[in-house]
């Protein structure tokens, strides 16, 4: 019997002057997401939440393909939400999100995401990304949540007890080198948990910074750790 234990952070930075930053940890039946709002103040609110509302409150389908396809027409739906919303800000301004979001049953992990927001993978003592950013060469957006054309991207992994998985927003990764995530990945999660944050604030702190740890047990009880400084 496979189950997990999360941790998770969230913290406004050095900068902004609010954190527009989202997380979805429904530790019950599997299914975590980190969102980066975008859009100023209030906007950037606005497009998290209504994310992380709809994120919150669907009803899991068991299946692998039905998952995804559920998935696809959530972030879709809210994507023209968004849109619809932004067309009557005057004046007219961008409000979108990205996202990551994990979803572990006992026989496989999904992984979804769209923008910059990361997942990786530790194991056997080695970092691995699982997503690629959504950038272009000037190191900009080509897809957002509310914006533009959008197609979230998927995978599917194989989880094994020992794994430890990183969701987080490029508050957090921009500031810390692959390197250092592996290094603190590697410890205990209670101390990875405070550290990868102390860590991006002492490096800039330039955005808002969001983290979930998962990591991956067999024959043990769920739980979860969570702060928001």
């Amino acid at each position: 019997m496979t189950s997990w234990q999360r941790w998770s952070a969230t913290d406004i930075g050095n900068r902004r002057a609010q954190n527009e930053d989202a997380l979805v940890c429904r530790d019950y039946d599997g299914l975590w997401a980190v969102i980066d709002g975008m859009g100023g103040i209030n906007a950037g609110n606005v497009a998290s939440a209504a994310l992380a509302h709809a994120i919150e409150h669907m009803e899991l389908k068991s299946s692998l393909p039905d998952a995804v396809d559920q998935i696809e027409d959530l972030v879709l739906a809210v994507h023209d939400q968004l849109h619809d919303f932004a067309q009557q800000e005057i004046p007219r301004r961008t409000l979108g999100c990205t996202l990551a979001l994990m979803r572990l049953t006992q026989t496989w992990g999904l992984v979804v995401w769209v923008g910059d927001v990361r997942l990786y993978r530790w194991r056997d003592q080695a970092l691995t990304r699982l997503t690629q950013d959504h950038l272009d060469a000037s190191h900009e957006l080509t897809r957002l949540i509310g914006d533009g054309l959008l197609l979230p991207d998927f995978a599917v992994v194989r989880v094994q007890a020992g794994d430890r998985y990183l969701l987080a927003s490029d508050g957090l990764h921009n500031e810390l080198s692959d390197a250092r995530l592996g290094y603190w990945l590697a410890q205990a999660p209670e101390l990875a948990q405070r550290e990868l944050v102390a860590e991006a604030l002492a490096a800039g702190g330039r955005d808002n910074l969001s983290l979930i740890i998962l990591e991956v047990e067999t024959d043990a009880i769920s739980s979860s750790r969570s702060i928001q400084p």
